[in-house]
Formats: structure tokens, C-alpha cells, sequence
């Protein structure tokens, strides 16, 4: 079981607990395990396989907590949590989810209004009964309204950090078993599609009978639902359904191609090999052999061999998704450059303790010398964010001086001063420009009034990019994926300036975010725009999260020269410059 899915059996915990009314120091042990376990660096399976005994180092895990992980990490559940689970009705928990709804809120719901699972709740909403409960009132219901939209489209599915942690813990699991010569995740998990339903993975085996049976004996497998020769099929105790396909080694480029690619480009692949007298599977690309009348195999080993055989470029997993990919690889004119994470120097948005970040300044930038990088931008909240304890001109000022101090005690990175500075309804940030002109890095956002008029929403960002100082806009549509809509924005209207005033547009990987989406970061590129990927990191654990920028980026057709944070630091500073 990975970081991601422990941290949330024990923030469930911590939740279901409070609805119970339980101990409150007790509630906080499991919040607080949660937070330090999602911002380790090191998967907590690991840790226990090198020595189980430290996982008593990690802050805020005791003995109780410690021996809650060793069974999760054996066993891939906990007993506790699902004799837990069913003190509630199901899919009550699941609610929690929901945007604006915490422990209390639900549990006032439940007691009030007898409201257990997502379609009471949603009809009780409709009929005007939530806005009548104390604290509540029209905006909570509308907003609720809302976010079990949202919910519903997710339903079933897997953001992609989660999906990655799992798949990643499968294939972990399988290759210590040695009987696996090549293995691959396929599917929506492989183009990096933002969330995953089932995951798929493709394998050779040199022994495909016991290759299975280890398969359908991992630890986390609440039940078989196929076992056979060549495919199998296991279901997660969350209920995510895994499938394992042995393939045979002379075809499994073309498997590959085959199972990672949309259903659309599958038919478009289908398509082009019709047209030259050759027909495409996963077994491989075949001609017609006139003599014998039988298929002969052309292609398919690799997926290279598969795409060249037809005529066209080898086409990137992230962009299989009939999005014209099909046409320029024909042409030849797919990207050459696409951005890889070996590319990047640095990352323009992490926050430290100085605001709502976990960690010290020195502490990231240890982090970020460990990854490699040439510089990190510490891009504290402004004021505005009371919540994170935000800064004000006084201490961003204060703030500004403690870096560059710290800065010069290294000499292997560059330390940036930077905020991300709120915009204000009208327009205006969050500081004035005396204290913005101090730093090297300025990336404006918005954290309030969401619900503003696609006129007024898109006007307030285009003044604030007026402002001289502005470098970047971060998480620019303001979503959630599960959670909240991108905000009402002319997108086309925020591009153009943004590519006219020289402001970066994030790709933003922090929590449910991936914002800007691939979508929206292909027309931008379009438009002219330039980029950062951001982590946002709050925590040490969450600088490594830039993959899924990364991949964000690929899926966008966006190359190395497109993203500012590749740049090395004197080109970076350049570009910065308004």
C-alpha cells in the first residue's frame, strides 16, 4: 500500500472520529500522522522492508499508528478502519469529498435532515432543506449542488498521482518475483490522462502460470475476478480493478499500442493500415500473403516498428488521443523536443513555514538540491490568504532579506525571493509594487470570489496582468478536479495578454489541480504563450509531484523550449524580465 492511500485511511479515520465526537487530541494523532506521512520522500514499504523499527522516527507515529502501517503494508488494509467504516451507512464517508464539507457539516446533515449517501443529500439540496439548517444557508446548498456534479464525474475513477502510486506498488511487487522479463502500464494511466479508471498492465513472462498466480496473490487483491493463461483480473480492497496481460515478446510493442491508445486513435491506426492492404492488432501489423493466403507478420515488436511499418513517426504515449497526432506523424512534424522531467531546473512555486508550507526554507532546499536542481523560488502566500498566514509588505520585505541571507550560504543553488500574490476582485494584488519591485519571481492568482461573471472574472486577471511585476499566472482556472469547475474565464482573451505582457502560464501539480489542464495549455501555446510547471509544494514529499506537470505538458505538445523552468538560471532570469 503507497504513502498517498495509508495517509487517507488515517485522515478518514480522523474524520469519521470527529463525526463520532471522539477524543479530540486523539482525532489530531491521525491528522498529523497523515500530513507527515504524504510528505515523506520515501515510500512508507520501503522504509519498513529496510527496518521496520524506524518508522517510529517519523513524526507523530507511535506505537499504535506504527503497528496500524506494518499491517497495512502487509496485509494492504486495516481491520480497524473497516470495522470503522461500517459504524456508517455506505458512501456516508465519501461525502467528505464533497467541497465545503467537513466532519462537522456532515454531521449535521446526518442528525438534522437523517442524510446518508450523495443522492439524499443532492435531493435534500433540490428541495431547499440544507439552506434551512443553521449555518448553512442558500450559498452552501448551491455550492453543494455543484461539487456532487463533480463528484459524480469521478465516480469510479482515480486522480493520476493515485493511480500512478498504485500501479507503481503492483509492478514493484511482481518484478521481486523474477519471473517477469518486461512490464509496462497501459491504458488512460499510460497517456497520462488526469484520472484512471481500471489499470491495465502488459508483461512478458518467462513463466506466464506462476506469473499469475503471484498476481492474483497480492496482498491488497480483496478478490479474484478471472485468473487464466494469459489475462487475469483482481479487485483492490478501494475497488479499483486491475488487469494483467502476459503478451508474447515478438508483439508486445503492438499490445502496447494497442492498449495505451484512445479507442479513437485506435480506429484512426486501423484506419491507415487499411489503406495500404495491411490490418493492425494488438498481435501486430499483417499482410496478405497471396501464395498461401495466410497473414504474414510484418511489425510489432516494438511500437516504433509498428508506427514506421504504417508510415508515420513513432507518436508518444501521451499523445494517443486522436488529437491530430495521427496527421503529423504522417507528415512528420510530432514534436522532436517534447519536455521531459530530466529538463527541468527548477521549480518557481513552493512554499515554506513561512506561510502555510511544512517545511523550513533550508529544509526545501536541501530537497531541491537532492533533485538535482539549479534553483528553487520559495513563492510564499500574500496576505490576503489569512488561512496560510499570509504576508504582508512588512514581512514579505523581512522574508525577502532571510532568503537572500540563506542564499549565500550556497553556492551548488540560486535561491529566488518570490510571492504568489493574490488578485483582488478589482484587479489589483494583493502588495503594493514597492514591495513586489524586491522580488525575482512575481506569480499572481486568485484564492476568492470564484463566482464572479465570466466578464468580471476575466477582466480582474487582465488588470492584474497589467501590473509591470506580474512574471506568472498560477493554477490559472482555478479548478479542482473533483471538487470545484474552472473558474467562467475567456481563456483566449487571458492567453493573448499573457503571450503580449510576457506572464508564464502554470501547469500546476499540486493536490486535484493539473491546471492549466492539456486542453486549455495547447491553445495557449497557440496563442504564444510560454510556461512554468509548478509543484507548489507545502511539503518535501511534494516536490516530486512535477511528473504530472510533466506529463500534463507532453499531452499539450509542449517541448523543452516552451517552459521557462528548463531554461538554465542567467537564461531564466532573462526571460522573466518584463
Amino acid at each position: 500500500m503507497d504513502n498517498r492511500s495509508i495517509a487517507s485511511i488515517f485522515q478518514k479515520i480522523a474524520d469519521t472520529l470527529e463525526i463520532k465526537g471522539e477524543n479530540v487530541f486523539r482525532v489530531r494523532a491521525y491528522r498529523t500522522a497523515a500530513q507527515n506521512i504524504i510528505s515523506l520522500a520515501r515510500q512508507l514499504s520501503d522504509i519498513y522492508r529496510e527496518d521496520p523499527d524506524s518508522l517510529s522516527d517519523i513524526p507523530g507515529i507511535g506505537k499504535d499508528l506504527k503497528g496500524k502501517i506494518i499491517e497495512m503494508v502487509e496485509t494492504g488494509h486495516l481491520e480497524y478502519y473497516s470495522l470503522l467504516m461500517k459504524e456508517f451507512a455506505p458512501g456516508f464517508v465519501d461525502m467528505l469529498d464533497l467541497e465545503g464539507l467537513g466532519p462537522k457539516k456532515l454531521k449535521k446533515l446526518r442528525d438534522e435532515l437523517g442524510i446518508e449517501n450523495v443522492d439524499q443529500l443532492e435531493k435534500a439540496c433540490k428541495q431547499g432543506k440544507v439552506a434551512g439548517l443553521p449555518g448553512m444557508g442558500r450559498k452552501t446548498e448551491e455550492k453543494l449542488i455543484a461539487s456532487i456534479g463533480h463528484f459524480r464525474k469521478k465516480e469510479g475513477r482515480m486522480l493520476l498521482p493515485e493511480a500512478y502510486e498504485k500501479a507503481e506498488e503492483i509492478v514493484s511487487y511482481l518484478s521481486r518475483s523474477k519471473l517477469f522479463k518486461k512490464m509496462e502500464k497501459a491504458g488512460s494511466l499510460r497517456r497520462g490522462c488526469e484520472t484512471v479508471g481500471d489499470l491495465d498492465i502488459l508483461a512478458v513472462s518467462k513463466d506466464p502460470g506462476k506469473a499469475m498466480e503471484v498476481f492474483v496473490a497480492y496482498p491488497e487483491a480483496e478478490s479474484v475476478i478471472a485468473k487464466g493463461k494469459t489475462k487475469s483480473s483482481i479487485k483492490l480492497f478501494d475497488g479499483t480493478n486491475v488487469d494483467l496481460r502476459i503478451i508474447d515478446e515478438a508483439c508486445f510493442g503492438a499490445a502496447l499500442v494497442y492498449f495505451t491508445g484512445s479507442r479513437e486513435h485506435n480506429v484512426e491506426i486501423r484506419k491507415i493500415a487499411k489503406n495500404k492492404g495491411l490490418k493492425v492488432s494488438e498481435y501486430g501489423v499483417f499482410s496478405s500473403d497471396r501464395k498461401t493466403g495466410r497473414d504474414k507478420f510484418e511489425a510489432g515488436r516494438t511500437e516504433k516498428e509498428l508506427y514506421v511499418r504504417l508510415g508515420m513517426q513513432f507518436i508518444p504515449p501521451e499523445l494517443r488521443e486522436s488529437r491530430g497526432e495521427i496527421e503529423a506523424a504522417i507528415a512528420g512534424k510530432i514534436p522532436r523536443g517534447l519536455v521531459k522531467l530530466s529538463d527541468l531546473k527548477g521549480d518557481l512555486h513552493v512554499h515554506s513555514n513561512e506561510t502555510d508550507g511544512n517545511n523550513t526554507p533550508e529544509e526545501v532546499i536541501e530537497k531541491a538540491i537532492e533533485l538535482g536542481y539549479e534553483y528553487i523560488a520559495f513563492s510564499d502566500h500574500s496576505k490576503l490568504v489569512k488561512i496560510a498566514r499570509g504576508m504582508d509588505e512588512k514581512r514579505l520585505l523581512k522574508h525577502i532579506e532571510r532568503l537572500r541571507k540563506i542564499g549565500g550560504r550556497y553556492k551548488k543553488i540560486k535561491i529566488l525571493a518570490g510571492v504568489e500574490v493574490d488578485i483582488l476582485a478589482d484587479g489589483r494584488l494583493d502588495l503594493e509594487d514597492s514591495a513586489l519591485k524586491e522580488l525575482d519571481v512575481v506569480i499572481a492568482s486568485i484564492h476568492s470570489k470564484f463566482s464572479l461573471s465570466r466578464e468580471d472574472q476575466t477582466g480582474r486577471i487582465l488588470r492584474a496582468m497589467d501590473n509591470r511585476y506580474v512574471n506568472a499566472l498560477a493554477h490559472p482556472s482555478g479548478r479542482l478536479i473533483s471538487r470545484r469547475s474552472p473558474l467562467e474565464i475567456d481563456f483566449d482573451s487571458v492567453f493573448r495578454k499573457a503571450a503580449e505582457n510576457n506572464i508564464a502560464m502554470e501547469i500546476n501539480t499540486h493536490g486535484e489541480r493539473i491546471d492549466l489542464n492539456d486542453a486549455n495549455a495547447m491553445r495557449a501555446r497557440e496563442l504564444g504563450c510560454r510556461f512554468i510547471v509548478s509543484s507548489d509544494a507545502h511539503s518535501l514529499g511534494q516536490l516530486e509531484l512535477m511528473v504530472y506537470g510533466i506529463v500534463t505538458a507532453r499531452r499539450a505538445w509542449l517541448e523543452k523550449k516552451d517552459i521557462l523552468n528548463t531554461y538554465p538560471y542567467s537564461k531564466l532570469m532573462k526571460a522573466l524580465k518584463r
